[in-house]
């Protein structure tokens, strides 16, 4: 199967010649082009982001509430000390848990549902459990956040660096389609 970096389409090119008399002719030419994968822009990651986190955060302060009913008995000292760590971890872990769970089980998490999007490997299919480990870990690059800026179909240093792309799922549905198109019609030797 092709990946989806390999994929071609059709296009049209403008030419210009001349006729017998010397005046410009506009025509146009057909051509095959490699096409590229239309991922995500700016804003919708923004919008995933966005929500992500408060979605962790409503989780987070669920669990919170809950240990504090727990640890009710203890002195006020401790009980202080206590929940500062335990939001602390709940920070630090409910993170890439979240990223982890949902980008293995639905290639997508709730930002992204909302978003209708998902995360495929370079073939357009799920991604292993190495890829979105390794998705997760990039995420905690300083500055990461902001590699997604820039050209309109942006992919951030957790997708290049994973070989991983997030797709709308029309463009993935296209994508799917080009690929056995595509792969009908190559010859295997």
């Amino acid at each position: 199967m092709k990946k989806i970096t390999d994929l071609t389409e059709e296009r049209w090119r403008t030419t210009h010649e001349r006729d017998i008399t010397g005046r410009l002719q506009k025509g146009r030419v057909k051509y095959i082009a490699k096409r590229v994968v239309r991922t995500v822009t700016t804003g919708p990651r923004i919008g995933h982001a966005f929500i992500d986190f408060i979605c962790v955060d409503l989780v987070a302060i669920i669990f919170q509430y809950f240990m504090a009913l727990a640890l009710l008995g203890m002195p006020v000292g401790a009980l202080s000390i206590t929940m500062e760590l335990v939001m602390s971890l709940c920070a630090l872990l409910f993170f890439p848990a979240m990223y982890i769970g949902f980008e293995y089980k639905w290639q997508r998490t709730p930002g992204k549902f909302v978003t209708k999007t998902r995360v495929v490997n370079e073939y357009g299919d799920p991604p292993d459990l190495s890829a979105i480990l390794l998705r997760t870990v990039i995420r905690l690059v300083p500055f990461e956040a902001f590699s997604c800026f820039g050209d309109p179909y942006s992919r951030g240093w957790h997708d290049k660096w994973s070989g991983t792309f997030v797709v709308p799922d029309e463009e993935l549905k296209r994508l799917k389609e080009l690929q056995a198109e595509q792969s009908a019609t190559t010859v295997v030797p």
